[in-house]
Protein backbone atom coordinates (compact mmCIF):
# COMPACT_ATOMS: atom_id res chain seq x y z
CA UNK A 1 0.00 0.00 0.00
CA UNK A 2 1.06 3.13 -1.33
CA UNK A 3 1.58 5.99 1.68
CA UNK A 4 0.98 9.33 0.39
CA UNK A 5 1.83 12.47 1.89
CA UNK A 6 0.37 15.01 4.06
CA UNK A 7 -1.01 18.30 2.44
CA UNK A 8 0.49 19.76 5.78
CA UNK A 9 2.46 18.68 8.48
CA UNK A 10 3.67 21.12 10.86
CA UNK A 11 6.16 20.54 14.12
CA UNK A 12 6.22 23.21 16.85
CA UNK A 13 5.65 26.11 15.02
CA UNK A 14 5.87 29.14 16.74
CA UNK A 15 6.12 32.82 15.70
CA UNK A 16 7.23 35.35 18.23
CA UNK A 17 6.73 39.00 17.55
CA UNK A 18 8.84 41.46 19.31
CA UNK A 19 7.98 43.55 21.91
CA UNK A 20 8.08 47.29 21.60
CA UNK A 21 8.08 50.44 23.98
CA UNK A 22 5.90 48.58 27.29
CA UNK A 23 4.37 46.07 25.04
CA UNK A 24 6.14 42.27 25.64
CA UNK A 25 6.77 39.97 23.22
CA UNK A 26 3.98 38.14 21.71
CA UNK A 27 4.23 34.27 21.03
CA UNK A 28 1.52 34.81 18.05
CA UNK A 29 1.33 31.15 17.38
CA UNK A 30 3.14 28.93 19.75
CA UNK A 31 4.43 25.43 19.32
CA UNK A 32 1.28 24.25 16.65
CA UNK A 33 1.45 20.51 15.79
CA UNK A 34 -0.52 19.91 12.82
CA UNK A 35 -1.74 17.55 10.11
CA UNK A 36 -4.02 17.85 7.38
CA UNK A 37 -4.55 14.95 4.67
CA UNK A 38 -5.03 15.45 0.88
CA UNK A 39 -8.31 16.33 -0.12
CA UNK A 40 -9.26 17.64 3.51
CA UNK A 41 -10.76 20.74 3.89
CA UNK A 42 -10.05 22.50 7.22
CA UNK A 43 -11.57 24.81 8.99
CA UNK A 44 -9.36 26.86 11.36
CA UNK A 45 -11.66 28.58 14.27
CA UNK A 46 -11.25 30.94 16.94
CA UNK A 47 -11.32 34.15 18.78
CA UNK A 48 -9.76 37.78 17.09
CA UNK A 49 -6.08 37.76 18.43
CA UNK A 50 -5.71 33.47 18.17
CA UNK A 51 -3.14 33.67 15.92
CA UNK A 52 -5.01 32.21 12.95
CA UNK A 53 -3.88 34.52 9.98
CA UNK A 54 -0.27 34.36 11.19
CA UNK A 55 -0.62 30.71 11.22
CA UNK A 56 -1.91 31.29 7.39
CA UNK A 57 1.35 33.20 7.04
CA UNK A 58 3.85 30.91 7.88
CA UNK A 59 2.27 28.02 6.06
CA UNK A 60 2.28 29.95 2.90
CA UNK A 61 5.63 30.85 3.30
CA UNK A 62 4.61 34.88 3.75
CA UNK A 63 6.67 34.94 6.94
CA UNK A 64 9.66 32.66 8.65
CA UNK A 65 9.04 30.82 11.95
CA UNK A 66 10.69 31.86 14.75
CA UNK A 67 10.81 28.29 16.01
CA UNK A 68 9.70 24.90 14.26
CA UNK A 69 8.60 24.09 11.25
CA UNK A 70 6.26 22.80 8.52
CA UNK A 71 5.89 21.09 5.14
CA UNK A 72 3.27 22.26 2.97
CA UNK A 73 2.60 20.06 -0.05
CA UNK A 74 5.94 17.62 0.66
CA UNK A 75 8.22 20.86 0.93
CA UNK A 76 9.96 21.92 3.76
CA UNK A 77 8.79 25.81 4.43
CA UNK A 78 12.69 26.69 5.96
CA UNK A 79 14.18 25.01 3.20
CA UNK A 80 12.04 25.35 -0.05
CA UNK A 81 9.85 28.41 0.38
CA UNK A 82 9.79 28.53 -3.41
CA UNK A 83 8.17 25.41 -3.94
CA UNK A 84 5.48 25.89 -1.10
CA UNK A 85 4.90 29.14 -2.70
CA UNK A 86 4.18 27.78 -6.52
CA UNK A 87 2.05 24.35 -4.85
CA UNK A 88 -0.19 26.96 -3.08
CA UNK A 89 -2.83 29.10 -3.72
CA UNK A 90 -3.80 32.05 -0.89
CA UNK A 91 -6.85 34.09 -0.84
CA UNK A 92 -7.78 36.60 1.47
CA UNK A 93 -10.18 38.81 2.66
CA UNK A 94 -9.98 41.61 1.30
CA UNK A 95 -8.49 41.14 -2.03
CA UNK A 96 -6.54 43.49 -4.04
CA UNK A 97 -7.84 43.13 -7.35
CA UNK A 98 -6.55 44.67 -10.94
CA UNK A 99 -10.32 46.69 -11.70
CA UNK A 100 -9.20 48.01 -15.33
CA UNK A 101 -8.63 44.33 -15.98
CA UNK A 102 -11.34 42.10 -16.99
CA UNK A 103 -11.96 39.05 -15.34
CA UNK A 104 -10.63 36.52 -18.20
CA UNK A 105 -7.26 39.24 -18.43
CA UNK A 106 -7.21 38.91 -14.97
CA UNK A 107 -6.95 35.60 -14.75
CA UNK A 108 -4.91 35.27 -17.45
CA UNK A 109 -2.35 36.89 -15.64
CA UNK A 110 -2.63 35.10 -12.68
CA UNK A 111 -1.91 32.06 -14.81
CA UNK A 112 1.34 33.01 -16.23
CA UNK A 113 2.29 34.30 -13.12
CA UNK A 114 2.13 30.68 -11.72
CA UNK A 115 3.95 29.49 -14.94
CA UNK A 116 0.93 27.62 -16.28
CA UNK A 117 1.64 26.73 -20.00
CA UNK A 118 0.69 29.59 -22.48
CA UNK A 119 -1.27 26.58 -24.64
CA UNK A 120 -3.24 25.71 -21.49
CA UNK A 121 -4.20 29.28 -19.99
CA UNK A 122 -7.40 29.67 -22.25
CA UNK A 123 -8.55 26.80 -20.68
CA UNK A 124 -8.07 27.03 -17.57
CA UNK A 125 -9.35 30.05 -17.23
CA UNK A 126 -12.92 29.24 -19.35
CA UNK A 127 -13.33 26.75 -16.55
CA UNK A 128 -12.72 28.54 -13.62
CA UNK A 129 -15.13 31.28 -14.21
CA UNK A 130 -17.37 28.90 -15.25
CA UNK A 131 -17.23 27.49 -12.13
CA UNK A 132 -17.37 30.53 -10.62
CA UNK A 133 -20.56 31.14 -12.32
CA UNK A 134 -18.70 34.45 -13.97
CA UNK A 135 -18.86 33.01 -17.72
CA UNK A 136 -21.33 35.57 -18.68
CA UNK A 137 -19.35 38.40 -16.94
CA UNK A 138 -15.71 37.29 -18.91
CA UNK A 139 -15.05 40.44 -20.66
CA UNK A 140 -16.58 43.16 -18.30
CA UNK A 141 -14.10 44.86 -16.00
CA UNK A 142 -13.29 43.96 -12.26
CA UNK A 143 -14.56 47.79 -11.27
CA UNK A 144 -18.57 46.70 -12.18
CA UNK A 145 -18.37 43.38 -10.23
CA UNK A 146 -20.52 43.31 -6.75
CA UNK A 147 -18.75 42.21 -3.79
CA UNK A 148 -20.03 38.54 -4.43
CA UNK A 149 -18.51 38.16 -8.26
CA UNK A 150 -14.81 39.78 -6.86
CA UNK A 151 -14.66 37.21 -3.69
CA UNK A 152 -15.71 34.38 -6.40
CA UNK A 153 -13.36 35.69 -8.66
CA UNK A 154 -10.89 35.75 -5.99
CA UNK A 155 -11.50 31.73 -5.09
CA UNK A 156 -10.91 30.98 -8.85
CA UNK A 157 -7.44 33.03 -8.91
CA UNK A 158 -6.58 30.89 -5.52
CA UNK A 159 -6.89 27.72 -7.58
CA UNK A 160 -6.30 28.18 -10.96
CA UNK A 161 -3.39 26.61 -11.12
CA UNK A 162 -4.25 23.76 -9.77
CA UNK A 163 -2.08 24.02 -6.51
CA UNK A 164 -2.10 20.93 -3.88
CA UNK A 165 -3.06 23.44 -0.92
CA UNK A 166 -5.05 26.39 -1.28
CA UNK A 167 -5.50 28.83 1.94
CA UNK A 168 -8.46 31.06 1.93
CA UNK A 169 -8.96 33.68 4.56
CA UNK A 170 -13.20 34.05 4.84
CA UNK A 171 -14.16 33.28 2.09
CA UNK A 172 -18.34 33.75 2.31
CA UNK A 173 -17.31 37.27 4.42
CA UNK A 174 -20.22 39.51 3.44
CA UNK A 175 -21.88 37.61 1.09
CA UNK A 176 -25.38 37.28 -0.36
CA UNK A 177 -26.48 33.53 0.66
CA UNK A 178 -26.60 32.73 -2.92
CA UNK A 179 -23.06 34.10 -3.34
CA UNK A 180 -22.02 32.26 -0.30
CA UNK A 181 -23.19 29.28 -1.42
CA UNK A 182 -21.79 29.34 -5.10
CA UNK A 183 -18.42 29.76 -3.56
CA UNK A 184 -19.00 27.16 -0.80
CA UNK A 185 -19.75 24.93 -4.08
CA UNK A 186 -16.51 26.00 -5.75
CA UNK A 187 -14.47 24.53 -3.01
CA UNK A 188 -16.51 21.87 -2.30
CA UNK A 189 -16.39 20.83 -5.71
CA UNK A 190 -12.55 21.48 -6.61
CA UNK A 191 -11.45 19.26 -2.75
CA UNK A 192 -13.69 16.36 -4.38
CA UNK A 193 -12.33 16.30 -7.48
CA UNK A 194 -8.57 17.65 -8.25
CA UNK A 195 -7.80 16.22 -4.06
CA UNK A 196 -6.92 19.75 -3.47
CA UNK A 197 -6.99 20.53 0.19
CA UNK A 198 -8.35 23.58 2.10
CA UNK A 199 -7.10 25.39 4.82
CA UNK A 200 -10.12 28.04 5.44
CA UNK A 201 -9.90 30.55 8.36
CA UNK A 202 -13.75 31.71 9.02
CA UNK A 203 -15.62 32.98 12.08
CA UNK A 204 -19.01 31.17 9.95
CA UNK A 205 -19.48 28.21 12.53
CA UNK A 206 -22.41 27.33 10.11
CA UNK A 207 -20.40 27.67 7.35
CA UNK A 208 -17.61 25.98 8.64
CA UNK A 209 -19.80 22.76 9.30
CA UNK A 210 -21.36 22.52 6.32
CA UNK A 211 -17.76 23.08 4.29
CA UNK A 212 -15.19 21.36 6.41
CA UNK A 213 -14.10 17.61 6.82
CA UNK A 214 -12.78 18.50 10.31
CA UNK A 215 -12.46 21.41 12.34
CA UNK A 216 -9.02 22.96 14.14
CA UNK A 217 -9.88 25.13 17.29
CA UNK A 218 -7.40 27.74 18.04
CA UNK A 219 -6.86 29.89 21.06
CA UNK A 220 -3.55 32.13 21.97
CA UNK A 221 -1.62 30.53 19.80
CA UNK A 222 -2.05 27.27 19.77
CA UNK A 223 -4.38 24.57 18.43
CA UNK A 224 -6.38 23.27 21.37
CA UNK A 225 -9.01 20.74 19.74
CA UNK A 226 -9.38 19.38 16.50
CA UNK A 227 -11.89 16.91 14.77
CA UNK A 228 -14.91 15.99 12.60
CA UNK A 229 -17.58 18.35 14.00
CA UNK A 230 -19.84 15.53 15.11
CA UNK A 231 -17.02 13.83 16.98
CA UNK A 232 -15.96 17.39 18.43
CA UNK A 233 -19.60 17.55 20.01
CA UNK A 234 -19.54 13.85 20.87
CA UNK A 235 -16.31 14.05 22.63
CA UNK A 236 -16.56 17.64 24.42
CA UNK A 237 -20.47 18.25 25.19
CA UNK A 238 -20.99 14.45 25.77
CA UNK A 239 -24.70 12.81 24.05
CA UNK A 240 -27.76 14.24 23.02
CA UNK A 241 -30.02 16.73 24.38
CA UNK A 242 -33.37 15.75 24.27
CA UNK A 243 -37.14 17.37 25.27
CA UNK A 244 -39.79 15.43 26.64
CA UNK A 245 -43.35 17.72 26.67
CA UNK A 246 -45.66 16.73 29.16
CA UNK A 247 -49.09 17.59 30.08
CA UNK A 248 -47.88 18.59 33.14
CA UNK A 249 -44.84 18.14 34.57
CA UNK A 250 -43.77 18.27 38.31
CA UNK A 251 -40.51 17.27 40.36
CA UNK A 252 -41.25 14.24 40.71
CA UNK A 253 -41.49 13.29 37.19
CA UNK A 254 -37.69 14.62 36.88
CA UNK A 255 -36.52 12.35 39.79
CA UNK A 256 -38.18 9.77 37.78
CA UNK A 257 -35.88 10.34 34.54
CA UNK A 258 -33.36 11.00 36.44
CA UNK A 259 -32.91 7.96 37.71
CA UNK A 260 -32.86 6.26 34.19
CA UNK A 261 -29.25 4.34 33.68
CA UNK A 262 -27.60 6.20 30.78
CA UNK A 263 -29.51 9.90 31.58
CA UNK A 264 -26.54 12.28 33.05
CA UNK A 265 -28.76 15.64 34.07
CA UNK A 266 -32.47 16.30 33.62
CA UNK A 267 -34.13 19.80 33.82
CA UNK A 268 -37.51 21.11 34.75
CA UNK A 269 -38.31 23.95 31.65
CA UNK A 270 -42.21 24.88 32.48
CA UNK A 271 -43.90 21.65 30.90
CA UNK A 272 -41.05 20.14 29.45
CA UNK A 273 -37.78 18.37 31.01
CA UNK A 274 -34.46 19.03 28.86
CA UNK A 275 -32.78 15.40 29.57
CA UNK A 276 -29.27 15.07 28.52
CA UNK A 277 -28.56 11.14 27.48
CA UNK A 278 -24.99 10.23 27.96
CA UNK A 279 -25.53 6.87 26.37
CA UNK A 280 -27.22 4.99 23.55
CA UNK A 281 -30.16 7.01 23.09
CA UNK A 282 -31.99 3.89 21.32
CA UNK A 283 -31.60 1.76 24.49
CA UNK A 284 -32.30 5.26 26.95
CA UNK A 285 -35.35 6.52 25.58
CA UNK A 286 -38.17 4.04 25.78
CA UNK A 287 -36.56 3.56 29.25
CA UNK A 288 -37.38 7.54 29.82
CA UNK A 289 -41.05 6.74 28.43
CA UNK A 290 -41.56 3.97 30.55
CA UNK A 291 -40.32 5.80 33.75
CA UNK A 292 -42.46 8.81 32.81
CA UNK A 293 -45.65 7.00 32.38
CA UNK A 294 -44.79 4.96 35.55
CA UNK A 295 -44.88 8.08 37.21
CA UNK A 296 -48.08 9.20 35.85
CA UNK A 297 -47.03 12.08 33.37
CA UNK A 298 -48.66 12.26 30.51
CA UNK A 299 -46.20 12.48 27.57
CA UNK A 300 -47.20 14.53 24.35
CA UNK A 301 -43.70 14.23 22.37
CA UNK A 302 -39.74 13.30 22.90
CA UNK A 303 -37.67 15.15 20.52
CA UNK A 304 -33.73 15.66 20.21
CA UNK A 305 -31.98 18.68 20.28
CA UNK A 306 -28.97 18.64 18.11
CA UNK A 307 -25.66 19.80 19.76
CA UNK A 308 -24.04 22.60 17.31
CA UNK A 309 -20.58 23.87 16.90
CA UNK A 310 -21.47 26.90 18.35
CA UNK A 311 -21.88 25.08 21.79
CA UNK A 312 -18.26 23.11 20.51
CA UNK A 313 -16.49 26.70 20.32
CA UNK A 314 -17.57 28.52 23.06
CA UNK A 315 -17.06 24.90 25.74
CA UNK A 316 -13.25 24.93 24.09
CA UNK A 317 -12.39 28.96 23.77
CA UNK A 318 -13.96 30.00 27.31
CA UNK A 319 -11.60 27.10 28.78
CA UNK A 320 -8.50 28.75 27.63
CA UNK A 321 -6.75 32.32 28.69
CA UNK A 322 -7.27 34.63 26.08
CA UNK A 323 -3.94 36.62 24.80
CA UNK A 324 -3.85 39.20 22.75
CA UNK A 325 -1.56 38.30 19.56
CA UNK A 326 -1.44 39.99 16.37
CA UNK A 327 -3.52 38.29 13.61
Amino acid sequence: MICMPLAIEASGLTRVYRGSGNRPAVRAVDGVDLKVERGEVLALLGPNGAGKTTMVRLLACLLRPTEGTARVAGHDIRQHPEKVRASCGVSTEAPGLYERLTASEYLAFFARLYSVPEYDVPKRVEAQLRAAGLSDRAGDRIATFSKGMRQKLNVARAVLHSPQVVFLDEPTSGLDVEAARAVREHIKSTSQDAETTFLICTHNLPEAERLSTRIAVMSAGRIIATGAPDELKRRLLGGRVFRARLRKADPSCQEAVAAVPGVDQVRLDGDELIIHIADDEEKVNPLVVRRLVESGADVISLAGESRTLEEVYLYLVHQEPQEEAPE
